[in-house]
């Protein structure tokens, strides 16, 4: 593992080539895109965090507009036209971004050697096949970039994959299985039943396909409504109006599945806005996120998917990609677009793969940190493999030690994020909550075994906020995920609709439902419930949730009945002593689980 720079120094993240083969100069035409950080007030930044986001502060709830935080916290004039000119004296137009706290360029090689004062050579690395593109000597900035940038990502470039890269985990892609005929398998098991318990309200299958309704498969959308206090919150009139909502994806979902699926269970409302994308193949991961939303918040304001491909392969899970989405919706302001209040990420990877990309980690860090600063509340899937993040996505014959091992998911670590974990889910005939236990796929009886459950654990790389309680069984001060978690169990699932072409879906012809699950449901079930809450914030004249984790921790400790306590269970899928459900916060299921209800009666 790279040690990270020194006080004062750039961080360039894992330039070194120490080990590496040299297999001759890299070519000149080959481009870098750099992403550029700027020296500017990033403490000022996470201090307007705390001062809006602590509920037992003077100042909570006054979140700074994206023009104060560039005023007041971004980087100077004469830092950005340094950093301009240096690339401009190369003949490179760099873009500053709308928070004035990072700079972009596309480079040649040829140019980044003239630019940094050192060659960049090809260079074989330990992963078969895989030739990476890094300068031969520590690089030198130039006049403009020194003392004006902290932060240069993107230096290193592959140029050619190894033949057994792991990153194909990178993205969470939720399982999906078709409808199977199943008899009742017995519950619940540490909580859970893999099978439909409850009762299915009224849809359009009760027609068009009573085959799934008299089936097992699916918890159906007003079930889990009720189950989590939605339910009266939208017959108080709750539905999301006046609150702006984006889904981050790395594909687009086709709006007629949305639309078609909003009719089916009577969720009218705002279409779906897609930005980007075109051309590329929908993925089953958007169409679950929209739908989930659309169930739970279905009269949004503003409801968009911003989509960009993220590259699978790539050795650090395309962490600079990721940024690029993350940051989309703040960009778009400079076109017109209001700032969404709630953001949902179902992209995750494992903390090992991305612990020696600092500079990557750092500029991504800062953007979660500005979109909490402004009040934007930043909702991450903590993953599908449990405990051990680096399975997620790994065929069981290919598993190694080193992918069982306990390890957390990022970005779900970061500390301006909440990350949301996953539970089964056990219901009464009037679709209350009998029982509920971290998801955990290996504690049922076939045919519904399998590795996956709700991810949750110790960073190694993030410290533990200053909103998060330490708690009794924690052994160091990082930081603890999940912060909540909501149903994601595969099995029964989640019943959407998919049409063929999409890929995850088992439809081969025409629209089809299928059963779907994962953190990658859970989290847009949690960022509709905070388009309510905002709501209700609004309507009892209280400030709006923002940043929401301090104001959850805040509740839970005082208001303990405003959450399903998930006590039984464990989300550690390869076994071991990792992590246990108890009373309380536990690295299974966090705080466990919100009824909405009760957190917008505390917030209104």
């Amino acid at each position: 593992m790279l040690a990270a720079p020194p006080a004062g120094a750039v961080d360039y993240g894992p330039i070194s080539h120490k080990g590496m083969k040299n297999a001759g100069a890299a070519p000149t035409g080959l481009k870098l895109k750099l992403q550029i950080g700027l020296e500017a007030d990033n403490g000022g930044v996470k201090s307007a965090v705390k001062a809006a986001s602590n509920p037992a502060s003077a100042t909570y709830g006054q979140y700074p507009t994206l023009s104060e935080l560039k005023s007041n916290w971004g980087a100077t004039k004469s830092v950005r036209n340094g950093v301009k000119n240096a690339f401009a004296n190369v003949n490179v137009t760099a873009s500053i971004d709308v928070t004035h706290l990072r700079a972009s360029a596309t480079v040649t090689i040829k140019k980044a050697q003239k630019l940094f004062g050192t060659k960049w050579n090809l260079y074989e690395t330990s992963t078969p096949g895989e030739l990476v593109a890094l300068p031969k000597d520590q690089p030198a900035l130039p006049k403009g970039l020194k003392g004006n940038a902290d932060v240069i990502a993107g230096m290193r470039l592959t140029v050619q994959q190894g033949k057994s890269s792991r990153a194909a985990a990178a993205v969470a892609r939720p399982p999906a299985r078709s409808l199977r005929a199943a008899a009742a398998a017995g519950a619940p098991f540490d909580g859970g039943t893999p099978t439909r318990t409850g009762t299915a309200g009224a849809s359009c299958l009760d027609t068009t396909d009573p085959a799934i309704v008299a089936g097992t498969a699916g918890l159906f959308p007003t079930q889990l409504l009720t189950a989590y206090g939605v339910t009266p919150l939208q017959a108080a009139g709750y539905r999301g109006q006046g609150v702006r909502l984006a889904i981050v994806g790395s594909g687009p979902t086709p709006t007629a599945d949305v639309d078609q699926y909003r009719s089916c269970f009577g969720f009218s409302g705002t279409s779906l806005t897609i930005h980007g994308g075109s051309g590329d193949q929908p993925i089953i991961e958007s169409s679950l996120d929209a739908m989930v939303v659309s169930m739970v918040a279905p009269q949004l304001d503003r409801f968009d998917l911003w989509v960009r491909d993220i590259d699978e392969d790539a050795d650090d899970g395309d962490v600079l990609g990721f940024l690029k989405l993350l940051d989309a919706p703040l960009q778009a302001t400079a076109n017109g677009l209001p700032l969404p209040h709630v953001i949902s990420v179902s992209y995750g990877v494992c903390e090992p793969t991305v612990s020696d990309y600092t500079a990557s980690r750092k500029l991504v860090k800062r953007t979660l940190a500005a979109e909490a600063a402004l009040g934007i509340a930043v909702v991450v899937a903590a993953g599908d493999a449990g405990s051990s993040a680096c399975a997620h996505g790994v065929p069981a014959s290919q598993l190694t030690s080193a992918d069982e091992q306990i390890a957390a998911e990022w970005p779900a670590t970061s500390p301006f994020v909440l990350a949301v974990g996953g539970t089964n889910l056990t219901l009464t005939p009037q679709n209350a909550i009998a029982a509920s236990g971290p998801w955990n796929d290996t504690v049922y009886p076939a045919p519904f075994t399998a590795a996956a459950g709700g991810g949750g654990g110790q960073s190694t790389i993030e410290s533990r906020p200053w909103w998060q309680p330490k708690p009794s069984f924690s052994t160091n001060g990082n930081r603890l995920v999940p912060d909540v978690a909501l149903f994601a169990d595969e099995s029964p699932g989640y019943p959407i609709v998919c049409s063929a072409g999409v890929q995850g879906c088992p439809t081969r012809s025409g629209q089809g439902i299928a059963f779907v699950g994962g953190t990658s449901a859970a989290t847009p079930f949690v960022a509709g419930m905070i388009a309510l809450w905002n709501q209700a914030a609004k309507k009892g004249g209280k400030p709006p949730p923002g940043f929401v984790p301090p104001l959850l921790y805040s509740i839970a400790a005082r208001a303990p009945q405003d959450f399903y306590d998930v006590t039984v269970g464990g989300n550690a899928i390869f076994g071991g002593s990792c992590c246990p459900a108890r009373p309380g916060y536990d690295l299974a299921s966090g705080l466990g689980s919100p009824f909405a209800n009760g957190i917008a009666a505390e917030v209104g």
